[in-house]
């Protein structure tokens, strides 16, 4: 009989503890800036108005699940403990930005999503992530650059374009920073509360849904459709919408996907509002397991075809650690697949400028493996 009161006592104080450490989460995610704020009166009537909206969540074009099934699983072991040569073992090749050469009808990659870009003079940014692409404290740091990339090494930013509120697209430290030094900023609907907390006044935020637009001096941004979720605490999984952007100027046309699972969208895209001079691509961060949301590498290839794309540059990599690949598979893989198919790809280093005239195509992750 003591020994059955033992074992009632045993799993009593564990179910308590499991309690008050869920309890604790979820006051953490409700209490903490980073995970963001809940829209408010303007921003719901918007969201239940659109036709993505559907009994309290944002719904992709197509069937799509965050997991599918696959014998490509990792374990937590192998995410906490990367085997050899995964991650770069040298700070990775990267060029310092100068502020020169950012002109009109450039294009400098950051690394991951983030993209400086200048056109008719306005200067834009996408998915800006500076810090680190997790939460808090616990993994997302990015890799190390020979020329490490800072927020104060930025030009003079006019718009900021938000693909998704995930925290390797959205990035809490990077936006308060930001928020008093960027006069516009576009984000898909719902995203508006999360950049609205962190400082971002309320008039400078354009909030859309799929294939909708606003000009701004003399650029159109539109918000399309991907094939991914969004979310950044444990219950508010698809509240808000995610997207690609398109950039059309007088002088030039861009199409950037943030993050998505290939999908047939891409050539109703292309046949909207192609061809595109540059894409701007998710290539990397994949797994089988989840097929649906990200594309593979050579997926991402086809999706240049599809929007009709005449240079393409494959992102999402050589920034952070966030899938079982290593970190160099995205592009070996991409630049393979798109000679195969003829595809005009460029690989410029981590904060090299570049117009499309001198798209650089060197393998300069070969060295390093």
């Amino acid at each position: 009989m003591g020994i059955l009161k033992k074992s009632l006592k045993g799993i009593l104080y564990t179910f308590l503890v499991l309690v008050l450490l869920v309890v604790s989460v979820l006051l953490f995610t409700n209490i903490h800036p980073t995970f963001g704020d809940s829209p408010n009166d303007e921003s719901l009537t918007k969201i239940k108005n659109s036709i993505h909206f559907q009994n309290g969540k944002f719904q992709n074009l197509v069937t799509t699940s965050i997991m599918t099934p696959s014998e490509d699983d990792y374990s937590i072991t192998e995410f906490l403990f990367s085997p050899e040569g995964k991650n770069p073992e040298v700070p990775l090749p990267s060029v310092k930005l100068n502020i020169d050469n950012i002109k009109n009808e450039t294009f400098t990659w950051l690394g991951h999503a983030s993209v400086l870009m200048k056109t008719s003079n306005l200067t834009i940014l996408t998915d800006p992530v500076f810090h680190r692409a997790s939460p808090i404290f616990i993994g997302g740091e990015p890799f190390s650059l020979e020329n490490p990339l800072m927020l104060e090494d930025l030009p003079k930013i006019d718009a900021i374009a938000i693909s998704h509120d995930h925290y390797d697209h959205l990035e809490y430290q990077g936006i308060k920073q930001l928020a008093n030094k960027v006069d516009k900023f576009f984000v898909p609907l719902g995203v508006k509360a999360h950049v609205m907390k962190w400082g971002v006044n309320q008039e400078n935020i354009t909030e859309l849904d799929w294939y909708e637009s606003a000009i701004y001096k003399g650029v159109e941004f539109t918000l399309v459709p991907a094939r991914h979720y969004s979310g950044r605490g444990i219950t508010n999984g698809y509240s808000t919408l995610w997207g690609g952007w398109v950039f059309k100027s007088d002088s030039q046309n861009v199409f950037f996907s943030g993050d998505s699972g290939y999908f047939d969208e891409f050539k109703e895209i292309g046949n909207r509002y192609g061809p595109f001079d540059i894409s701007f691509i998710d290539a990397g961060a994949y797994n089988q397991s989840w097929a649906h949301v990200h594309m593979m590498p050579e997926e991402s290839v086809q999706a240049s075809i599809d929007v009709n794309s005449k240079t393409y540059l494959p992102i999402g990599w050589a920034r952070f650690d966030l899938a079982p690949h290593f970190w160099d598979a995205p592009i070996i893989r991409a630049t393979k697949e798109a000679e195969r198919l003829g595809v005009n790809i460029t690989t410029p280093l981590i904060g090299q400028t570049f117009s499309i005239d001198n798209a650089p195509k060197t393998k300069w992750w070969e060295p390093l493996r």
